[in-house]
């Protein structure tokens, strides 16, 4: 079994605590550090195994008192603050932390953070990733949420309704694995099923695909057909 990662989450607001929830649900050891401690309380209780801690991440020798070189990962989620966000990511580069993932308010404030030496894909700015998956299930003929993105592929979950690929194998149903899509998972009856070529296709069998995205509708087609989904 993987050991349990640590992560440290600066900022008990909305988006640091969606963060503490996901990686609480995946068992992994996590702290919150805020430096409101009435927020910090009333928040903390929420979760059974998740510690909070009051702390002034803008103070460096408070950052260093409480070992904050020794996380897997540190996690700065007080991105409204443009000054705040700045102050505590040159203090965890001059700690020597090296996993660093920040929440970002706007490009300006992502520009500052790429020149402090981060790189492209640990600076996050919710908003945006928001907009393109809200715009790309929009685009594409996708029933399920779009789970992951980026500027060429997303990575979604089809339902095998079309009758022309039912009791298929992959190969079969023309749908094995290339440069364009890939089959991730098949979940059926509540399993989860690693498939390859020959692995038959079942009546609302769950395909996890990535996919570029000039395929999805394609995909969409070929594997659901023309079945209405019920919203």
């Amino acid at each position: 079994m993987a050991r349990k990662k640590s992560f440290a989450i600066f900022g008990a607001n909305y988006f640091g605590l969606s963060v503490a929830q996901t990686l609480d649900e995946r068992k992994q050891l996590i702290k919150i550090f805020d430096y409101d401690e009435e927020r910090l309380n009333l928040y903390i209780n929420q979760f059974e195994s998740v510690e909070g801690v009051v702390l002034d991440a803008t103070n460096k020798n408070a950052l260093e008192k409480n070992g904050i070189s020794q996380y897997d990962g540190v996690i700065v989620c007080f991105g409204g603050n443009m000054e705040s966000s700045i102050l505590t990511v040159l203090n965890l580069l001059d700690l020597g932390v090296e996993n660093i993932i920040v929440k970002a308010r706007d490009e300006r404030h992502k520009r500052i953070l790429l020149a402090l030496g981060l790189e492209e894909d640990k600076v996050i700015i919710p908003d945006v990733i928001t907009g393109k998956m809200v715009a790309t299930k929009s685009l594409f003929d996708i029933e399920s949420e779009v789970q992951s993105i980026d500027n060429e592929y997303v990575f979604t979950s089809i339902t095998v309704y079309e009758e022309e690929i039912i009791d298929k194998s992959i190969f079969d149903a023309g749908l094995v694995s290339n440069k364009d899509f890939n089959i991730i998972q098949i979940k059926r009856n509540g399993k989860t099923i690693l498939p390859d070529e020959y692995t038959i296709l079942k009546e609302g069998d769950i395909l996890g695909v990535y996919a570029k995205n000039n395929v999805v509708n394609d995909l969409v087609l070929k594997i659901r057909g023309e079945q209405e989904i019920d919203e």
